[in-house]
């Protein structure tokens, strides 16, 4: 049985070793073909078991091209959209499709995104309620940690909230700590050592270093979602850059 990866980017790169690590058959697949792995379009990948997309999730033709790749492939299982989508993403194909969709959004840091995927728990939803249950075991063979979200919105939603944009969030008081401390005259550092003992005890004053927000995961997933009160950190990081310079 195979495992097939849609997306050799960043992600789908680093999942793709981490199942071939583990034992499984895969295949990797990308528009660039020097990035594909076991697989030629000449070929017929033989008995595909679980699709993993991994596409751009703010490409406009997600959806169509994830169906597209499901209907080309007999004896599926599930597909996993691991790709940071627009909320209703998953259940629009689940919609198109017969086969299983889970969505399953991936955690960790890029520079040392193996290690990470490897100890995070590994967060699943569906939105149909009766999942075959050789397909929970198939996943936590694959993935170790897991865990199942009642619906595929609300892991999209807590990718996009609890994960990439509180960040930010966090990333912009830090921001404007800076600021009022510069315009202050005071040391920045200095000031924040009153957090020190009070987030060892309490958990809930992390200090963060005031950067200018970049990347394509912060600001980049904030546009997965219609919220005027969440645009302020676009705005506060673009007034500390226009103050940086």
């Amino acid at each position: 049985m195979t495992d097939i990866i849609l997306g050799m980017g960043e992600v789908g790169e680093t999942l793709f070793h981490l199942l071939e690590e583990r034992g499984f058959d895969s295949v990797g697949i990308d528009t660039d073909t020097s990035k594909c792995k076991n697989y030629s379009k000449s070929q017929k990948i033989e008995n595909p078991e679980y699709l993993h997309v991994c596409l751009p999730g703010e490409l406009s033709e997600f959806v169509d091209v994830t169906l597209d790749w499901i209907n080309k492939m007999e004896g599926l299982k599930s597909v996993l959209v691991h790709s940071t989508v627009k909320p209703g993403t998953t259940k629009r194909i689940q919609e198109k499709s017969e086969v299983l969709v889970l969505y399953s959004p991936i955690r960790g840091v890029h520079r040392r995104f193996l290690d990470d995927i490897k100890k995070y728990t590994k967060f699943i939803s569906s939105d149909k309620k009766n999942i075959d249950p050789k397909v929970k075991v198939d996943l936590e063979k694959r993935f170790e940690k897991v865990d199942w979200m009642s619906t595929t919105k609300t892991a999209e939603l807590a990718k996009i909230l609890v994960d990439t944009t509180y960040y930010g969030w966090l990333i912009n008081y830090a921001q404007i700590t800076k600021m009022i401390c510069e315009k202050e005259g005071i040391d920045f550092d200095e000031m924040w050592k009153f957090a020190d003992e009070i987030h060892e005890n309490l958990g809930n004053r992390p200090k963060m270093f005031p950067g200018i927000i970049g990347g394509h995961c912060v600001i980049p997933n904030l546009n997965l979602i219609d919220n005027e009160e969440l645009d302020m950190i676009k705005k506060i990081n673009e007034i500390y850059e226009k103050f940086k310079k």
